[in-house]
């Protein structure tokens, strides 16, 4: 058990990767960071983002407190969180960085859990997972977790990608089944979680249904949507995930006791 009282003089700062085309991409980010705010646990909960405003460098700058803790709001390891973050914080010796909330065990647990209830509830058949993440041609590590995350799901989880093969584009190739469940592992909602992937299955993204604006408050996934004789359901955006917050929360206070 981890002993929260340790965070009474440290202020957490969730790091969020932001874009400079998309507003809503905070949204997950500041609605967990309002959670943690009303528990009092810290004596301050910011949120700093790397592509809009607030702007991580102003946010550290602005910070009071003895101890800072950053919590990368993302996916998995990689470039930002081995280079650019602690390049933020050289010189600040009180500040540390824990790691990306993607990697932390509840997160296998939490999407297996939405799995079993989906399958108890569907008549779903020889349905396929599909696991979406980003993906990188810098970074084959978070492809490799990824997938080894697929593996834990199901016998037919298969992890897909945005921008590197396997394509999430290419998803009718990437399985037979009739039935296909996506999970899309992304923090945010984004133009990615809103519009990209909706938009590579070959739904319309302005449509209610596969849009942040029906899913971000379902843990039910929209669908079923017949796409070429195939019935696919579309989970929100990990990040969403009220389980978020209780993993934001533990990354903070573990590093606390180390």
């Amino acid at each position: 058990m981890v002993n929260d009282t340790a965070a009474k003089d440290t202020a957490l700062v969730l790091v969020g990767h932001g874009s400079t085309g998309n507003g809503d991409c905070r949204q997950a980010t500041s609605r967990h960071a309002e959670e943690i705010r009303s528990r009092g646990l810290f004596a301050e909960v910011r949120e700093g983002f790397l592509k809009q405003a607030p702007a991580l460098e102003d946010v550290l700058a602005s910070v009071t407190t003895p101890k800072v803790v950053l919590v990368p709001f993302m996916a998995s390891k990689g470039y930002i969180t081995d280079h650019v973050l602690p390049a933020k914080i050289a010189g600040n010796g009180h500040a540390v960085i824990t790691e990306p909330v993607g990697t932390h065990p509840l997160i296998s647990a939490t999407l297996r859990a939405k799995l079993c209830t989906f399958f108890n509830t569907v008549d779903a058949g020889d349905a396929s997972v599909l696991v979406v993440g980003h993906g990188t041609k810098k970074n084959r590590a978070a492809a490799d977790q990824l997938k080894t995350l697929a593996a834990t799901l199901s016998k037919t989880a298969k992890a897909v990608f945005l921008e590197q093969e396997p394509l999430l584009k290419d998803w009718r190739k990437a399985t037979n089944a009739k039935t296909v469940i996506v999970l899309p592992f992304l923090m945010s909602g984004g133009l990615h979680g809103t519009r990209d992937v909706p938009a590579l299955l070959g739904l319309n993204p302005d449509d209610p249904g596969p849009s942040l604006a029906g899913l971000e408050e379902s843990a039910k996934p929209a669908g079923p949507f017949e796409l070429g004789g195939r019935k696919v359901y579309l989970f929100r955006p990990l990040g969403y995930e009220p389980v978020m917050t209780e993993i934001i929360i533990e990354r903070a206070l573990e590093i606390q006791n180390t």
